[in-house]
């Protein structure tokens, strides 16, 4: 008896430990180091963003991406990713078909998720009309079917995040089912402090069952918007990003494809986030510069693998 008291105030005294941990600190570096993880957004969407982004793992710097399983292309993207066992890949948890003229369907019955079905038969073009119509055992159905229907393809996901932040911009329920669903397959869920303090804790009576003081949070997200694509460009704006990144772990976000006829096909009417824009993501993350930014910089690269490790519990006290 007295072992197991012993015990279990060892847990204690090792959870409070942890919690003072930058997060930084619990992945073994300082809390001066800045880290990133260099993601690619939209793996499956087509063969032109496959075919780009596999090619910016294998020759640039990126090193996460994560994938769309109701697009059309996922399966190509899990047979072209087949021989990188090691790769950092999540799923992209997709509510929204935003496209003029290539849709998509949920991966779930429509029958069963009627709420994520527009008029057309697909899903709906943005976040306001998912949390409008999709009632939350809808998304979190859908959500289940896009992580065992990447598992079916081969993909062994490393973590969840979300498409346009539709799990975070919709009704509360869908970040409840996205933590519940990323601790049931034993993966991290990008969260960050202001999804915290503007979902969680606002709604801290939903939340209970929710260990919200020990969730994994990424300290920043970067992300190009549109303002950047007119004002800056491309080059310029991750420039900047790297060249003022903060200490702590940082997920920059990017979209990579070719500028070619299908994806100019797909995002046709699009004034950003279309080829144009991808192709520059591109052409940034596989060249010169941005190795020499994070290396003079003193950058250091990580990965939602490494992050996964801290889920499991045991692993974190083997290691400490």
């Amino acid at each position: 008896m007295k072992k197991l008291a012993t015990f279990i105030l060892a847990i204690i005294c090792f959870q409070v430990y942890a919690q003072d941990k930058t997060l930084a600190e619990r992945l073994g570096y300082s809390k001066s180091d800045r880290l990133l993880i260099i993601h690619a957004d939209d793996l499956g969407m087509a063969h032109s963003e496959n075919a780009a982004t596999v090619a910016a793992i294998k020759n640039g710097v990126v090193n996460s991406t994560s994938i769309m399983m109701p697009c059309a292309w996922s399966t190509e993207a899990g047979e072209m990713v087949a021989d990188m066992p090691d790769l950092d890949i999540g799923v992209h948890i997709t509510l929204t078909n935003e496209w003029h003229t290539y849709k998509y369907a949920p991966i779930a019955s429509k029958s069963e998720v009627p709420g994520l079905v527009g008029l057309d038969g697909f899903m709906y073009k943005d976040c306001a009309s998912v949390a409008q119509n999709a009632i939350p055992e809808e998304v979190e159905k859908e959500m289940r079917a896009q992580i065992e229907a990447a598992i079916k393809i081969g993909i062994k996901p490393t973590h969840l995040d979300s498409h346009m932040g539709c799990v975070f911009y919709g009704r509360p329920e869908y970040v409840l089912s996205y933590l519940k669903l990323a601790e049931e397959y034993g993966i991290p869920a990008m969260m960050n402090k202001q999804i915290v303090d503007a979902v969680i804790k606002p709604n801290a009576l939903l939340f209970k069952d929710i260990d919200v003081d020990n969730l994994i949070l990424i300290d920043e997200v970067a992300i190009a918007n549109p303002e950047a694509y007119d004002e800056m460009g491309m080059e310029a704006f991750y420039t900047d990003v790297l060249n003022s990144l903060n200490p702590g772990v940082t997920v920059l976000l990017n979209h990579i494809a070719y500028d070619d006829a299908e994806m100019r096909a797909i995002t046709t009417r699009f004034t950003h986030w279309h080829a144009a824009w991808r192709q520059a993501d591109f052409d940034f993350f596989t060249g010169q510069k941005v190795r020499d930014l994070l290396k003079n910089n003193d950058i250091k690269l990580i990965t939602w693998k490494e992050i996964g490790k801290l889920t499991d519990k045991n692993l974190i006290l083997s290691e400490n």
